[in-house]
């Protein structure tokens, strides 16, 4: 019973993980063996040819976050595959609209703003739509975790 036989990225076994956690996950009227079988098959699940390399903290580090470093007084937040900009000083992502726009980021869509979360947004590279939640950038980060940076802020020189 190996239920990651078809994945062929790691983010498809790491979908295929949350899917089967609700289905089997106890709580949710799954069977614990089943649950617990496939919980240590991921626990244990070390990538092979084909897969992405072991996470590593510090090119995360250098590749995903320091590309945020030239922007002032705002709040950078990890959230699943997406990454959020908001405001840690009003009005600070408005005006730095057009480096906001001009970051590139391998794997991930260019920079798209959320105007009911006034917030800006990448999403995963090939990510649509399918309809809008309605969910408040709060309620996100509580529903699937986020790990969160501030960038500096600088005073102007008088």
């Amino acid at each position: 019973m190996n239920y990651f036989n078809d994945c062929k990225t790691l983010d498809e076994a790491k979908t295929l993980f949350r899917k089967l956690c609700l289905k089997l996950h106890p709580d949710t009227g799954g069977t614990n063996k089943d649950f617990i079988y496939m919980f240590n098959q991921f626990k244990s699940f070390r990538p092979s040819k084909g897969f992405e390399q072991p996470f590593n903290a510090e090119q995360f580090y250098n590749n995903e976050v320091r590309i945020f470093d030239s922007l002032n007084d705002v709040k950078v937040s990890f959230v699943g595959s997406f990454i959020w900009l908001e405001d840690n000083e009003k009005g600070a992502t408005y005006r730095q609209k057009d480096a906001i726009n001009a970051i590139v980021i391998q794997g991930k869509n260019k920079a798209r703003f959320a105007g009911k979360k006034k917030v800006w947004y990448f999403s995963p590279e090939g990510y649509k739509q399918k309809a809008k939640s309605g969910k408040s950038l709060d309620q996100i980060k509580s529903k699937y975790g986020s790990k969160e940076f501030a960038t500096k802020g600088r005073k102007a020189i008088s």
